[in-house]
């Protein structure tokens, strides 16, 4: 049987240091990291974009540009996938292009965090899907305390950027975000050291890798329709 190399997509909400735990599994792994769409510090934003996109469905041409340019570009130079020039014209430019490049990365083998890669790798050989929670109330103080934040900005960090991550993953996909049938591997990052939950992903991302079928369908089932 031919070993694959890793692959390891994280979805995680706000508060749960995924950041950190995904580039310590990257780090772990040998791996490159490709970091999430929608960091926290533009979540305000894209949740008001996702209300003008959705005003402007019936002439999906119009602000389409600016919306999708608030996404962090996907297309890095180790990965061999040039830049477009220009705004994106559509959803289905921005889609095709931060695809295809998901898939290119785990051809070699790559730790993602967000971005629906989930789903978009749902039937990648191997691939280890991996969701970080938590209470809501755990998380905030998890926050506060390793980001010295503002109790109240952290309230509205945090409600702004869960919500912004589901409504990306129910604008694109029509999935619920959390669906458990999107997993391999949940783990309450609350009630977990960070050391522990990338112990855990990486023994479990390399037993993946090892015992690789020639398809997998275990994980991204029906979700929310």
């Amino acid at each position: 049987m031919t070993r694959e190399k890793p692959v390891v997509t994280i979805s995680a909400t706000y508060g749960t240091g995924s950041e950190a735990i995904g580039r310590s599994v990257a780090d772990a792994l040998d791996l490159p990291f490709l970091d999430r769409a929608i960091p926290a510090a533009v979540a305000a934003e894209l949740l008001a974009a996702f209300d003008d996109v959705a005003s402007l469905e019936s002439h999906p041409a119009h602000g389409l540009g600016q919306w999708l340019t608030l996404f962090a570009p996907l297309g890095s130079a180790w990965l061999g996938v040039p830049e477009p020039q220009g705004p994106w014209r559509t959803e289905r430019e921005y889609l095709d292009h931060t695809e295809s490049v998901m898939r290119r990365a785990a051809g070699r083998g790559v730790v993602i965090m967000g971005r629906g890669a989930s789903i978009v790798l749902r039937h990648h050989p191997g691939a280890l899907h991996v969701r970080l929670d938590g209470p809501p109330e755990r998380r905030l103080s998890q926050a506060i305390a390793k980001g010295g934040l503002d109790p109240a900005a952290a309230v509205r960090a945090q409600r702004q950027t869960d919500s912004a991550r589901r409504h990306y993953v129910r604008h694109f996909y029509h999935l619920d975000v959390a669906a458990q049938t999107l997993y391999h591997l949940s783990l309450d990052a609350t009630a977990l050291a960070p050391s522990t939950c990338v112990a855990l992903i990486v023994r479990a991302a390399r037993d993946r890798a090892e015992s690789s079928p020639d398809s997998d369908s275990d994980a991204g089932g029906q979700g929310e329709q």
